[in-house]
């Protein structure tokens, strides 16, 4: 929008406002000393529009171009005042100051605005000499270029309105991504904390009632004890406990096998380092037939980032130990 705003502000500067002044210049041509001058001014006029109005979806015009704007507006201003009569008030004969201020205003609004500011300076101060020299008193000479210089200030102003414009919208923008991404997080952890709490009562609601029921059997009094080790590798192990190493830690713990889940990482594993440290855990898990496997995350800025001890008590060669530092940089060993 801003952008669209920007080259309708260049488009209405560059093109009505300097051919309404070419065409004044026209209607006073036999004022002139010599109408070449003004003729060629006026072609170099219209040059500057076509250059000045060229790509405005690009909202800065490229510095070569601005440059050959300075050089079209003093040669404009040069042609001009050396054919305006001398010793009266030229009217419109002096079309090029209209005409040029609304180039450099049109100028200032393709990004150009030092450019603009220093032409309009160039502009002053050969017009004023100009205006001097063609024996206009100093207050008609003033008069010329102020009207100019008044057009450059609005435009200044103009665009400073619109930076801060701007720079408040993306501040807005960016202020309404950080508050939806915060209610969109706050949303995704009450519904984790939803979904947690439905699959636990479902998973602990019936033990529960079969523990307050008494007379609990031996299978059952396993599989109580197999249910109470999956819940606690899903609150001590947290990053690793992932569907796959919790089913293999099962089947383990039915085996014997002693199994340890550790988070003390705190935070997530990349998925490169998680499938990596699932897959080689879950490994591990099948091979074992009995002893301990430990597998830990280890804090945040350690190396490694996950480490796997497996061990049999009564076998004391049979021991496994990996260390998972990234998808390329994973460290096995076996003894």
């Amino acid at each position: 929008m801003d952008q669209k705003i920007n080259s309708w502000l260049v488009l209405a500067f560059a093109i009505p406002m300097p051919a309404v002044h070419v065409v004044l210049g026209l209607a006073n041509l036999h004022k002139a000393t010599s109408a070449w001058p003004m003729l060629t001014a006026m072609a170099i006029c219209l040059a500057l529009m076509a250059t000045i109005c060229w790509r405005t979806a690009q909202r800065t015009l490229p510095f070569p171009a601005a440059l050959a704007v300075l050089a079209g507006v003093a040669a404009m201003d040069l042609l001009v005042t050396g054919v305006l009569p001398v010793g009266i008030h030229p009217g419109y004969t002096a079309w090029h100051n209209g005409a040029i201020q609304m180039l450099l205003v049109a100028l200032a609004f393709r990004n150009r605005l030092a450019v603009a500011w220093f032409g309009m300076g160039l502009f002053a101060v050969l017009d004023f000499r100009a205006s001097l020299a063609h024996g206009l008193p100093l207050v008609d000479a003033l008069a010329l270029v102020l009207t100019p210089v008044m057009w450059m200030v609005i435009a200044t102003a103009v665009l400073s309105m619109l930076g801060r414009s701007r720079s408040n919208i993306a501040a807005y923008t960016q202020q309404s991504r950080e508050s939806a991404t915060r209610l969109a997080r706050e949303h995704a952890r009450s519904l984790y904390r939803e979904q947690g709490m439905r699959e636990l009562d479902q998973l602990a609601r019936p033990a529960l009632e079969t523990i307050a029921a008494g007379n609990v059997t031996e299978a059952q009094r396993r599989e109580l004890a197999l249910l109470e080790a999956g819940l606690r590798d899903q609150i001590r192990g947290r990053v690793l406990a992932t569907p796959e190493v919790l089913a293999a830690s099962r089947a383990a713990r039915v085996r014997g096998v002693k199994v340890d889940l550790l988070d003390d990482r705190k935070a997530h594993l990349t998925p490169a380092v998680l499938a990596d440290a699932a897959r080689q855990l879950v490994a591990v898990l099948e091979r074992a037939q009995s002893g301990v496997v430990r597998a830990r995350a280890l804090p945040v800025g350690e190396r490694p980032q996950v480490t796997i001890l497996a061990f049999d008590g009564t076998e004391e060669q049979n021991e496994t130990y990996a260390e998972i530092h990234g998808p390329l940089h994973a460290r096995t060993g076996s003894s």
